[in-house]
């Protein structure tokens, strides 16, 4: 029986060991590209889906300051005009002192 050269059966060892890592590698690298991909789209729909959800909560909480300043407008420009109404003096007056306590506030 002829003696195998330990070399040659080492470096035979070797190069199948390069070759099944590197195999190993390529599958590797394909399989975190396709994770990554699937992420990607996670992500975009639950983004999306998150935008969609936060654009209509805003919408309808504006919706809902938009009319609370109309209310308060409202309700503010009735109360001076029943107060022109009712004493006309009395609110010209409030109104001198206010844009007087306003200038002085604004010089400092």
């Amino acid at each position: 029986m002829a003696a195998v050269d330990p070399t040659t059966k080492f470096t035979r060892d070797a190069s199948a060991t390069v070759e099944s890592l590197q195999e190993d590698l390529t599958a590797m690298r394909d399989n975190v590209g396709k994770l990554s991909q699937q992420v990607v789209d996670l992500l975009s729909a639950k983004g999306g889906d998150a935008y969609k959800r936060a654009k209509k909560s805003f919408d309808a909480k504006t919706g809902e300051a938009a009319d609370a300043v109309r209310d308060v407008r409202d309700t503010f420009s009735d109360a001076i005009e029943e107060s022109v109404q009712e004493r006309p003096y009395a609110t010209l007056a409030i109104a001198l002192g206010i844009g007087f306590v306003i200038g002085a506030t604004w010089r400092r």
